[in-house]
């Protein structure tokens, strides 16, 4: 009888000892590295996925798939600004003496202009071009202006303030101040996360997007997205865009950067629409990651982002072998390995960028199937023994 206790006891205490062997803690199993990398991939007994390709991911591959996927970026940029563009007849016309100008600075925080950066905006005041044809600026002085366009003097503006270093990656935005035309109900609206949405009269010789977006920002920064959910963010980042919306239609979205810093000119009566989203969704999966689900940000995160975002790599139970991205690359299926127990991989997941349609798998560790049946067995020997 002795001995009989002492067995129960042991076993409760071996029970009692391992908790993330048991029960709901385990992590719930996937395919493991040799599956996945095996040559031919089987489902229910007959073969599938015959156009699979499997490789891995080095840095040269990482490096260009970054490429790619910035240029596609650039790409679609550069179409959105196009398509928002009307052109301005009297955009190239010149400074003069007795002009007046409204000059505003626009600087990233930080030095970022990248995930969900709000720029700051600062309004220097409205100035005079005097008779020698400069204008006197805060921080810099007297600057020549006459014979110089709005967007050449904006451009020598931002250098000179750049080369001051008073502002953060600053980008000037001038306007000439002329006549009000009268025409109150030709205006642009500014909605959405801005500090003072309002209807910006149009003025004559036409509006550019930096413009109108300097005036319902104000002396302040784009305010930060609303949170969902009782006030808990979701597992995201996001970043500002800015869309146009014309007869009722989106024209194009750009981010806020290219908002500020481009000379993309409105039409009367256009809407700009200032939003913060994240439009690129994560999936991560497979019983190796910390927190599996899905993770959405606003641009084209590294492998190292999201799994930073996702909690990392299970300790316990996460193989270190490799980290898989699923990818559709031509409709043809690919499955990428990102080796994590060399050196190397550690880098290739700090430049690898995902995009929408991505799916990042951790796989489980190989002794992760021997201690649940472990685990089952333990806790079956546990209440065989209380039931005696």
């Amino acid at each position: 009888m002795m001995v009989t206790s002492m067995s129960r006891c042991g076993l409760v205490i071996m029970a009692l000892s391992t908790p993330v062997l048991t029960g709901c803690d385990l992590p719930k199993a996937g395919p493991g590295v040799g599956s996945l990398m095996a040559r031919r991939q089987y489902q229910n007994g007959r073969q599938s996925f015959d156009g699979l390709v499997t490789r891995e991911v080095t840095i040269k591959d990482a490096l260009e798939t970054a490429r790619q996927i910035r240029a596609e970026d650039a790409a679609r940029i550069r179409q959105s600004a196009a398509a928002i563009n009307v052109g301005s007849s009297t955009r190239n016309s010149t400074l003069h003496r007795g002009d007046d100008i409204t000059v505003s600075i626009l600087s990233f925080s930080g030095g970022s202009e990248g995930l969900g950066a709000a720029p700051s905006v600062m309004r220097l005041g409205r100035f005079s071009i005097m008779q020698d044809g400069t204008v006197d600026l805060p921080y810099l002085g007297p600057v020549q202006a006459m014979s110089l366009t709005c967007s050449q003097m904006q451009r020598k503006l931002s250098r000179l303030y750049a080369e001051r270093r008073i502002f953060s990656n600053p980008s000037v935005i001038v306007r000439a101040d002329g006549t009000e035309d009268g025409q109150a109900a030709d205006s642009v609206l500014v909605v959405g996360q801005v500090n003072h949405p309002r209807e910006v009269r149009w003025r004559a010789g036409g509006m550019t997007l930096a413009h109108v977006l300097a005036e319902a920002m104000g002396d302040e920064t784009v305010m930060m997205a609303e949170t969902s959910d009782g006030g808990v963010a979701a597992p995201a980042r996001y970043a500002t865009v800015v869309s146009v919306v014309r007869e009722g239609q989106v024209v194009g979205e750009l981010p806020i950067s290219e908002a500020l810093s481009g000379d993309v000119f409105l039409a009367p009566h256009d809407r700009v629409i200032v939003k913060k989203t994240a439009s690129i969704m994560v999936p991560v999966l497979g019983g190796g990651a910390a927190r599996p689900g899905a993770y959405a940000f606003g641009v084209s995160p590294t492998l190292a982002e999201v799994l930073a975002m996702s909690g990392g790599l299970r300790q316990e139970a996460a193989s270190s072998r490799a980290v898989f991205v699923l990818r559709y690359d031509h409709e043809r299926p690919c499955l990428l390995r990102i080796p994590f127990d060399r050196v190397y991989g550690l880098f290739v997941a700090q430049n690898f960028l995902l995009k929408s349609g991505d799916v990042v798998y951790v796989a489980e560790s190989a002794w992760m199937p021997y201690l649940k049946v472990f685990s089952l067995i333990v806790q079956a020997g546990v209440l065989v023994s209380i039931a005696r």
